[in-house]
C-alpha cells in the first residue's frame, strides 16, 4: 500500500526528544477524527507542550481511496508534506477495531514541526 512511509531524516536525537515530549504532553482536548475510512484513520491530538500532533492508522483493508482520503485530509489542515514529518511507527500485528476485518494495523505519529 502506498500509505507506508518512513521515520523523518532528521537526527535521531530530535526524533527520540520530540516522542518523549509527546509522551508526556497533556491533551489538552479529545482527540479530533478528521478521518475514518475503511482503512485508514486520522487524528488530531492537541496538546500545550507538543502543539499539535496527528495519528494515522493504516490498516491492511486500506484502499486507494483511503490513500486518497488521507492526502485530502492533510491537505486541508495544512500538511502537506506530512510523509516528511513521520517521528514515530508502531505497528500492530493484530486486529483494530476501528477496521472490521483488519487482521493488522500500523500507527504512525506524525509531528508538523519536523521535516526532511
Amino acid at each position: 500500500m502506498a500509505l507506508s512511509c518512513a521515520l523523518a531524516s532528521v537526527q535521531p536525537r530530535v526524533i527520540k526528544g520530540l516522542v518523549r515530549t509527546v509522551d508526556r504532553a497533556p491533551i489538552t482536548r479529545p482527540p479530533l477524527n478528521l478521518l475514518v475510512s475503511v482503512g485508514a484513520m486520522v487524528a488530531k491530538i492537541v496538546t500545550v507542550e507538543a502543539g499539535s500532533y496527528y495519528h494515522l492508522v493504516v490498516s491492511d483493508c486500506a484502499t486507494a481511496d483511503c490513500e486518497l482520503d488521507v492526502e485530502q485530509s492533510f491537505r486541508e489542515e495544512g500538511v502537506e508534506y506530512w510523509r516528511e514529518s513521520v517521528i514515530e511507527i508502531v505497528h500492530m500485528p493484530h486486529h483494530n477495531v476501528f477496521f472490521p476485518g483488519s487482521t493488522e494495523s500500523t500507527l504512525y505519529v506524525i509531528h508538523p514541526e519536523v521535516t526532511r
